[in-house]
């Protein structure tokens, strides 16, 4: 009979050992896993915004609808097409919102597959991390708009370059990784109009390492997804003509370079307090990583790629804003901020040891976890409570009465919790930066403007006026006594009660 075997004995503090091993070996997985529980709170009971719903109304059209009605709007119709077929499932909150989550989280395994590709995987798997408890990210993957789609596109289109080029010297000949590349280029194209400042990123790096071979056959693959792109971009000409017409934001400067900084680590707005605390934590990141990069450059010439991801889309986004209307806005370059994280988990991987890693991934960690509770609070304009607000019209509006809304900023949400309550809006000044509701995309959606507030009210004794605290201030800011609307109706009609739902104002008149 054989001896028994001797027991085996594990050092002191194996345990944790494998268990942190273990980690490693699952990075990517344990990200997604944490990614999907952080995207899907208050995926239901957070409320829907104007773009949000005016998503779900286009898409709820015939595909012919929708196309029609996105050639009068800014955005190509890839993710409404998706959002058609997604919503046949289900149209409650919380599924239409899972679309943009799934989508999200393949940006974060994409994210780890470029840096796994380039920099190993341990370096991957800090990246994925930092993706996956992104609160900008958040913000989009509970959005019901194209940007997840559009992160998806861009994306894997730097990854597949990246498999294409970083194996030897010049692009590599792999049918695969040359199909992807123009697959998701096209993707990306037919999801935003500001997809091209991403898909350059690659020429900008060809171009600095003066690999004029490689240079010109991505051209012929770039020129591939422009063909394929075409029937899209003969209108981008009148979508530009709109912007230039009807956006409003301010020429950037610091302090909307401050801010993007800011987004890339926290989640905004938040209150004063937080705000100092994440702002400190977010510049201090910022200046680590821009010191270790120099740092990591020495041993790891392959950041510039990541260097021009960063900062390439941003800087081209600023610039135009100089030379046209202003379009600096940081959904236009979410791909750096997804560069941002991939240099972050590069550095932190490189320089743990020297205790530099973990203190920038504690400022990560710590700048997410403060902002995430207002985050998944925030219950004011745009995300103001409709859907309470509706409940209780539901009680209070009798039949025969109309609820109207002073733009179609609250109508919309409105409308969508509330589809049976008598809702009507009114138009937007003609000319003015608030005219974005294009006659053709009434027309797709089958929702229409009331002309003023005279013809919204017309034959009802009993109106209810909805408007935002911030439009009120807004004219008084202007000089104005109050809203010229509530004077109108005070003049035709008594006030009889006005309920605030935070940021959102309902008055009650009886003729």
């Amino acid at each position: 009979m054989s001896a028994k075997p001797a027991a085996v004995v594990l050092p002191a503090g194996s345990g944790r050992a494998q268990a942190v091993a273990w980690a490693a070996q699952h990075a990517l997985a344990l990200s997604l896993a944490l990614g999907f529980v952080l995207r899907v709170l208050a995926a239901n009971s957070r409320s829907l915004q104007y773009d949000d719903t005016f998503s779900i109304f286009l898409a709820a059209r015939s595909l012919p609808e929708i196309l029609s009605g996105t050639a009068a709007d800014t955005m190509p119709p890839l993710y409404y097409f998706l959002l058609h077929f997604w919503m046949s499932i289900s149209q409650q909150v919380w599924f239409i919102r899972l679309l943009t989550t799934l989508l999200s989280l393949l940006v974060i395994a994409i994210n780890y597959a470029l840096v796994a590709h380039l920099f190993g995987r341990p370096a991957a798997g800090w990246a994925a991390l930092l993706t996956a408890i992104s609160p900008l990210q958040m913000y989009h993957a509970q959005d019901v708009r194209m940007y997840a789609l559009l992160l998806v596109g861009q994306s894997g289109y730097l990854l597949f370059f990246a498999r294409l080029y970083f194996v030897r010297s010049g692009l590599s000949a792999q049918r695969r990784d040359w199909l992807g590349l123009v697959l998701c280029g096209t993707l990306a194209m037919y999801s935003h109009n500001l997809a091209i400042f991403a898909l350059v990123v690659p020429s900008l790096y060809l171009l600095l390492k003066w690999d004029w071979k490689a240079l010109l056959r991505l051209a012929l693959a770039q020129m591939c997804i422009g063909l394929l792109a075409l029937p899209w971009l003969v209108l981008i000409p009148g979508q530009i003509a709109k912007v230039q017409r009807a956006w409003s934001l301010p020429v950037p400067g610091l302090i909307e370079v401050l801010q993007a900084i800011v987004l890339f680590t926290a989640s905004l707005p938040l209150p004063f307090l937080l705000l100092a605390i994440v702002t400190v934590l977010s510049l201090q990141i910022f200046v680590m990583l821009s010191l270790e990069t120099g740092r990591v450059r020495r041993t790891e010439p392959d950041v510039l790629y990541l260097l021009c991801a960063l900062l390439l889309p941003p800087t081209l986004l600023f610039v135009a804003s100089y030379i046209m209307r202003p379009i600096f806005i940081p959904r236009g370059f979410l791909i750096s901020s997804l560069a941002y994280y991939a240099l972050a988990g590069v550095v932190i991987h490189r320089a743990w040891a020297r205790g530099v890693g973990p203190v920038i991934l504690g400022a990560f960690v710590l700048a997410a976890a403060l902002s995430l509770p207002s985050f998944y609070t925030y219950a004011d304009f745009p995300r103001s409570p409709y859907q309470s607000a509706m409940e209780a019209l539901r009680v209070t509006l009798q039949p025969g009465g109309v609820l109207v809304h002073e733009n179609k900023l609250s109508y919309f949400p409105a409308h969508f919790y509330a589809p049976e309550l008598n809702q009507v809006f009114v138009a937007d000044a003609p000319g003015t930066p608030n005219d974005t509701f294009e006659p053709a995309s009434q027309r797709a959606m089958q929702i229409f403007p009331q002309p003023d507030l005279s013809a919204a009210v017309d034959g009802y004794q009993d109106v209810y006026f909805v408007v935002f605290q911030q439009t009120l201030e807004e004219y008084r800011a202007a000089g104005y006594a109050g809203h010229p609307d509530l004077a109108w109706l005070a003049e035709h009609f008594t006030l009889v009660d006005q309920q605030s739902f935070n940021d959102l104002e309902i008055y009650h008149y009886y003729r």
